[in-house]
């Protein structure tokens, strides 16, 4: 299908989107948004850089729960999966990484995505045109939900290798304060030292596979 007919198909969404409509759409236009309160946001496709430290953060992240010591298998890690919010209005998020509670059930519609209640860790990688979504609008959104940690992970001139990440973690006033923040350093190559929601740690070499 041309870039020009995706385009039409995607308008006749654009309003009043609930979740039976939402999946409806075809999985190649319904990735390539998010809905908030029943309207349409395009999202502009990442770059190859934004893609390789997400999945980097994935993969690490992954090894930390398969290291935890009790063997418990309770947490999933993943990447450009819908979460969602609420049914009405309908409203999802797409993190670019997610840490959430194992699913064992099937919801009747949104299967074995996660909810925000599962979510315990949202990270976005910025790019240009998620700036201030990601470092202002989301801040305060993942923190309304009630999402524990919020990692905001800034590239060198937006487009790699990764240059710092603001480790945020929700108080008791229901706002986020800065847990830790990792500037990349010659000192050390360790780039994550992470305590909660589990133990793993993250090296700036790991972040950079597959970075130009």
């Amino acid at each position: 299908m041309s870039e020009a007919r995706d385009w039409q198909q995607l308008s006749t969404y654009l309003t009043g989107v609930d979740l039976d409509m939402y999946l409806e759409i075809p999985e190649d236009l319904s990735r390539r948004i998010e809905i908030k309160d029943g309207l349409v946001t395009v999202c502009e496709s990442p770059s190859p850089n934004h893609n390789a430290i997400a999945r980097n953060l994935q993969a690490a992240l992954l090894r930390g729960i398969a290291a935890r010591r009790d063997g418990s298998p309770c947490l999933r890690v993943n990447g450009d999966v819908d979460m969602l919010v609420s049914e009405v209005p309908f409203h999802f998020k797409r993190p670019d990484v997610i840490v959430y509670r194992r699913i064992d059930t099937a919801r009747p519609r949104w299967r074995k995505k996660p909810l925000v209640a599962d979510t315990l860790l949202v990270v976005e990688v910025v790019s240009p045109s998620t700036i201030t979504a990601d470092t202002m609008d989301k801040r305060v959104e993942y923190a309304r939900f009630g999402i524990p940690h919020y990692w905001i992970v800034r590239m060198a001139e937006h487009n790699g290798p990764v240059a710092s990440i603001e480790m945020l973690q929700l108080g008791s006033d229901g706002t986020y304060s800065i847990q830790q923040t990792a500037q990349r350093s010659l000192a050390t190559d360790v780039a994550i030292s992470m305590l909660d929601p589990f133990t793993a740690t993250v090296t700036w070499t790991e972040l950079d596979l597959g970075v130009d």
